[in-house]
Formats: structure tokens, C-alpha cells, sequence
């Protein structure tokens, strides 16, 4: 570290007419000083850090060709980081560093503001290779100098007692960069590199290349979210009449709104002859003494990086207003553009981008909380990870992230969801195989035995056994899950409704919402064979009732039985007189017709009693086919709610978190 008593600089010349802005005399650089804590809608910087935060958590686990662009999840971890390792840093020191072309007169503009020729001019080659640190006030920016980079050797602090005139200016840390326009890939990135570690950046330009493409293109126009802590001081107004003086500024100024820099500053300087370097001065020491250059900067550097999201949440309040995509309750959405629309990825700010973030209280106490918030916005990103699995890990019925505050899916897509799974699996065959299974398997117990015998010698009984016996091998197979061209009915069913939950979302959630229904479908057959199982009665069961009536078919058989006994018997003793001294009951003819109507009657009662108890079977048989089917609907609905839309509803809570956490990070003033 040099430490330098430096001479008083050199009083300031007066400029004459046409030099500097009119009105514009010692105005602060980053927009105006604002007591107490400064926020955006309500919203702090430390709460933008954290929503930015929580945006790069949410676009990492959806990175990919047609997903987030890992270059922009990249861009933003590295910003959340320069953020809160600035915000640890001294909030009592103010980044300004001065940058320009060669031959711009920078280094010497900078030598005119420390009072000292701290930095080396070139003379037969003007060049800055190396950067170089001034700093008013050393206490604490010993760390501040370590993470600028800047080698001790070239640094340089107003240590010694200071002009009264100067005082005001502790706090300031100045730094002369290198040439922005070096033909050294190195010198060029330290440029890019200090460029987006300063809280303030003042442009030296000269006359000549005032509109070179080269500063607006690389660094002004990509910047635009950033006027409020920028400032263009046109340099060597010593070499110009006050008129062409003024015409220069008037197209700087042109040049500058064009590019979306409505609030950046413009002074005219001179560092040869002094002109103007006062007001210069001036406005860096406001600037240093409002202490909130650093949150502005910051606060920019978030309006960018959110706008750069935008794409990824597309045209919101359209869909908000169609009703084609579940939206958050609590939160409205904030209109960014989709990126059809014009300018959606390059929005250029149209008001102060001064306003865009929320800061924390003037003074260090403030400081230090906004850089706590930074921090810990920082810490978020490295639990993205963690973040998908816990919203992975809600079941069905349970809310995911966001879900609280979203409306369901429409009713109509999961209903055709389920009917689609209830056609693959079979439901609507499995429901009349099981009716005919009971009605075959009831024939057993409550038909008329006399009918079982006749299928017996007209060898139709084996038959029904083995149409019954098929039956529940056809259940059995069903309830093992879908095969074939039943899994691929599934998967279609599936895909139609990701497309419907998916649709009007941009590209990338669209894919995203496709891949969290098809997340699990190799599952689903053998779900859906399950819930069938499951709503099916065990195999071959039988209701108490049929038993009471097959020992009724029992009964009776046995009475039809004994009565044709005793009709044979009449018939033999009495008709053809074998036993005349057998009982009168057992030998008299004249009972033939009472005994053969008695059997007739006993027969005619077991057939009556087969066919309603059969009427009845039906009955049942129908109802428990209802009422399986509607366990079974139920199973399967569950099973396309665990296994499709429970994901798909998450991942539409994802979105509307994305986009409320995109609306609190592009909260803007």
C-alpha cells in the first residue's frame, strides 16, 4: 500500500458556456438520496436476491436443450454470489471506477481527482494496463482491495490529513481501470470483470470516439438496466469551442437514450485544464455520502438477470385471464412479456433503474442486514437439489409447493384420465366376467339339482366348469396389469393429459409438465392391476344364503325321491300283488295318482325355487358387478392421481411459484 500526502488538487476552471450540463452541477451520480430503507413495492433487495435465489433452484432441475439455459442459471449463481460477497464487504466504501478507451484521458482524470500522479500517462502511447485503486479512508477496505483484485503495490490511500474541501469524500474508493479497447484478451476481461464489481461506473469519453461501437456495444447498451449508477463524462472539453462542447453532449445524450440510458449522467470534463473535474468531484462525493451506490448497483444488476427469466414465464397475465393454466391465488402476475413480444428478453428499463431494487436502511446497520439477506440468498442455490425432492415427495392429496394458493386441474381432464385407464384395464370386461362368474359358480348351490343331472348326462356340466374356471383365469390375468396394446393405450392417455395440463405454458414447462406425467408410468400397469385385485371378491366365494337354499334343493330333492320310491313300490306290491300283507300305504293303487301328483309337485317346487333363486343371483350378481366397478373406478382413480396428476400438480405449483418469485424479483419502483 502507498500511502501518499497528495498536493490539493488544483482549483477548478471555470468551463464557460456549453461546459457541463445545465442543472446538473454536483448531482448525485446514482439518482438521489433516499432516507430510511428503500424498497421496491414493498419488496427489499434481500428479498429479490432470495427470489432470484429460488429461481435459479427452480430452472436447475429443469435444465436442457428446450429447458433453462445452464448459461443463465450460471450467469445468476454468479451474481448471487458477487452480491453477497460485496454485501459482506465495507458498506462504508463506494466502488467507483473509471473506465475508457485509449488516449481517453482517463488516467489523467484520475490523477486529477486523487490530487497525485497515482497513475502513470502514457506520452507517446496513452495506455493503462494495469488497474489502480485510490482510496479515501482505509479502514476496512483492505478486504474490499482483495477481492477487486487489485495488486498492493497499486494501491494508493489518502491517509494524511485531508482538505477540508475533501473530507467528504472518505468512504470513496477509485479505481483507474485498464483500457477497455486493449488488443489483450486479459486486459479486456479485467475490464469486464471490475466493470461488475463496481457500485458505481463513470465513462471517460473523448470527442473524437465519444460514439465508438466499441464502448456502447460491449458495455453501455447491454447495460441499460444499469443507467442510475452510470455516468459519461466527456473528456478533453479543453480541445473543444463551448458550442461543439454542447453539440457533443446533445449527442451523447441522443446516443444514450436510444440505448436505453435515460437516467445515466453526463459531465464535461477536462483533466488538462481542470474544467469540470469539480463537479465531478462533487457528485462523488454525494454519491459516497448517500452510501447506497453499492445496493443500486446490486438492485440493477437483479433487474437484468430477472428480465433474462422472463422468456421462461412467457405472456402470464394472458393465460391468467383464460383460465388455461391453474394460477396462484394470493399473488397477481406482474405482465412480463412473453418472448414473442417485443423486447421481452432485451426490456430495456423505462424508468430509473435506481427504483428497480429494494435496498436496506442508509448507514452501515443496513448494510450489513441487505448483506446477511444476500448471503443467505446466495446459500439458497445449493439446495435446489433438496427443494425438487421434497416437492417430489408429497403424496397424493398432499399439497406440494405452491399448491395451496393454485386451483385444481380441471375436473374433466382427470375424469378422461381415469375413464382412458379404466378402458386399458379392462374394467368394463373384468365387471361382466365377474357377474358371470358368480352366476355360473351360484348354480352350484341354489339350481335345481334334477337340471345338474340332466347337464351331467348331456355332458353340459363340464362344460360350464370350464367357462367358469376361464372366467377367473381371464380375472386373474387382468389384475396381473396391462400389456400390449393396453400399455400403450395408457402411455397415449398419459401424453393427452400432459398436453392439456401443459397447454399456453412456455416451451420449457410445457416439457417439463410432460416429463412429471411420464415420470412414473411404468408403474401404472401393475398399479391398475392392483386396484382391480383389490375391488375384486375372493375367488369362488359364496353368499350364506345360497347354502341355506342348496339344503333346501336338498330337502326337497330327498322328498321327490322318496315319494318316487313309493310310488315304485306301490306298483310292484299293489299291482302285481308280491306282498299281499305289506302295509295298505305301500300296496294300494289307489294312491298312484296322489303319490305320482306329490312327486310332481316336490319336482315342480325345486325347479320354481331354482329359477327364482337364479333371478335373484342375477340380481346380486348385477349389484356386485356395480359395486366392484365402483371400487375399482376408485382404485383407479387414486392410481392416476398417485402416479399422473399428483406429479403434474406439482409441477404446475413450480410454475406459479416460479412466477410469483419472477414478480417479486423484478419488483421495481
Amino acid at each position: 500500500m502507498t500511502a501518499a500526502e497528495a498536493p490539493a488538487a488544483r482549483p477548478a476552471v471555470a468551463g464557460g458556456p456549453g461546459i457541463g450540463m445545465p442543472g446538473q452541477t454536483g448531482a448525485v451520480l446514482t439518482g438521489g438520496t433516499y432516507p430510511g430503507e428503500l424498497r421496491a413495492r414493498g419488496v427489499s433487495l434481500s428479498e429479490r436476491l432470495s427470489a432470484l435465489a429460488r429461481l435459479v433452484q427452480i430452472g436447475s432441475a429443469r435444465v436442457g436443450p428446450v429447458g433453462f439455459s445452464a448459461g443463465l442459471l450460471a450467469d445468476a449463481e454468479a451474481l448471487l454470489a458477487r452480491a453477497g460477497e460485496r454485501l459482506r464487504l465495507s458498506s462504508h466504501h463506494t466502488i467507483a471506477v473509471l473506465a475508457g478507451g485509449t488516449g481517453s484521458g482517463k488516467s489523467s482524470l484520475f490523477n486529477q481527482l486523487a490530487g497525485a500522479q497515482f497513475s502513470s500517462v502514457g506520452v507517446l502511447r496513452p495506455v493503462t494496463r494495469e488497474p489502480h485503486a485510490c482510496v479515501w479512508g482505509m479502514d476496512g477496505a483492505g478486504p474490499l482491495l482483495d477481492w477487486l483484485g487489485i495488486e498492493p503495490r497499486r494501491r494508493y490511500a489518502r491517509s494524511s490529513a485531508l482538505e477540508e474541501g475533501e473530507r467528504d469524500l472518505t468512504g470513496l474508493l477509485l479505481v483507474d481501470l485498464p483500457d477497455h479497447d486493449s488488443v489483450l484478451a486479459r486486459e479486456s476481461a479485467e475490464v469486464r470483470r471490475l466493470v461488475a464489481q463496481a457500485d458505481l461506473m463513470v465513462w471517460v469519453l473523448d470527442p473524437q470516439k465519444y460514439a465508438d461501437a466499441a464502448v456502447h456495444s460491449r458495455y453501455l447498451v447491454p447495460m441499460a438496466w444499469h443507467a442510475s449508477v452510470i455516468a459519461a463524462a466527456l473528456n478533453q472539453a479543453d480541445l473543444l469551442t463551448p458550442e461543439q462542447a454542447e453539440d457533443c453532449v446533445s449527442d451523447l445524450r441522443r446516443l444514450l437514450d436510444a440505448e436505453g440510458l435515460h437516467d445515466a449522467r453526463v459531465l464535461v470534463t477536462s483533466a488538462t485544464s481542470a474544467a469540470g473535474v469539480a463537479d465531478l468531484r462533487r457528485a462523488l462525493m454525494e454519491t459516497v455520502i448517500a452510501r447506497q451506490a453499492a445496493l443500486r448497483r446490486i438492485s440493477a444488476d437483479v433487474d437484468a438477470m430477472a428480465a433474462r427469466f422472463v422468456p421462461y414465464a412467457d405472456d402470464m397475465e394472458v393465460r391468467a385471464r383464460s383460465g388455461l393454466v391453474p394460477w396462484p391465488a394470493a399473488a397477481k402476475p406482474g405482465a412480463p412479456a412473453g418472448p414473442g413480444s417485443a423486447g421481452a428478453a432485451s426490456e430495456r428499463p423505462g424508468g430509473p433503474a435506481g427504483s428497480a431494487g429494494g435496498a436496506a436502511t442508509a448507514g452501515n446497520s443496513a448494510a450489513g442486514e441487505v448483506g446477511g439477506g444476500a448471503a443467505d440468498a446466495a446459500g439458497e442455490t445449493a439446495s435446489a437439489a433438496d427443494g425438487a425432492s421434497a416437492a417430489d415427495g408429497a403424496g397424493p392429496g398432499e399439497a406440494g409447493p405452491g399448491e395451496a394458493g393454485m386451483r385444481a386441474l380441471p375436473a374433466a381432464a382427470t375424469e378422461t384420465l381415469t375413464a382412458a385407464f379404466s378402458a386399458a384395464a379392462g374394467m368394463s370386461g373384468v365387471g361382466r366376467a365377474l357377474q358371470s362368474a358368480r352366476e355360473l359358480k351360484a348354480v352350484d348351490y341354489v339350481g335345481w339339482p334334477v337340471a345338474w343331472l340332466a347337464d351331467w348326462v348331456a355332458r353340459r356340466d363340464p362344460v360350464r366348469k370350464i367357462r367358469l374356471g376361464a372366467l377367473w383365469e381371464e380375472l386373474r390375468d387382468v389384475s396381473a396389469g396391462a400389456t400390449g396394446a393396453q400399455q400403450a393405450e395408457i402411455s397415449n392417455a398419459v401424453t393427452t393429459f400432459a398436453d392439456e395440463a401443459g397447454h399456453g405454458l412456455p416451451g420449457p414447462w410445457q416439457i417439463s409438465v410432460r416429463q412429471a406425467a411420464r415420470s412414473r408410468t411404468t408403474e401404472i400397469p401393475g398399479a391398475l392391476g392392483t386396484a382391480i385385485a383389490e375391488a375384486l371378491p375372493k375367488e369362488n366365494s359364496v353368499a350364506p344364503w345360497w347354502r341355506a337354499v342348496a339344503a333346501w334343493q336338498g330337502l326337497l330333492l330327498g322328498a321327490a325321491a322318496v315319494g318316487l320310491a313309493w310310488l315304485v313300490t306301490i306298483i310292484i306290491l299293489g299291482g302285481f300283488g308280491a306282498a299281499p300283507n305289506a302295509p295298505l300305504l305301500l300296496r294300494d293303487a289307489g294312491l298312484l295318482p296322489w303319490v305320482a301328483l306329490m312327486v310332481v309337485a316336490i319336482l315342480l317346487l325345486g325347479w320354481l325355487t331354482a329359477k327364482g333363486c337364479m333371478a335373484l343371483v342375477m340380481r346380486d350378481a348385477d349389484r356386485e358387478r356395480e359395486q366392484a366397478q365402483q371400487r375399482m373406478r376408485a382404485g383407479i382413480t387414486n392410481v392416476a392421481r398417485l402416479f399422473v396428476v399428483a406429479p403434474v400438480e406439482r409441477e404446475l405449483a413450480e410454475f406459479a411459484r416460479f412466477h410469483d418469485e419472477l414478480t417479486v424479483a423484478r419488483a421495481r419502483g
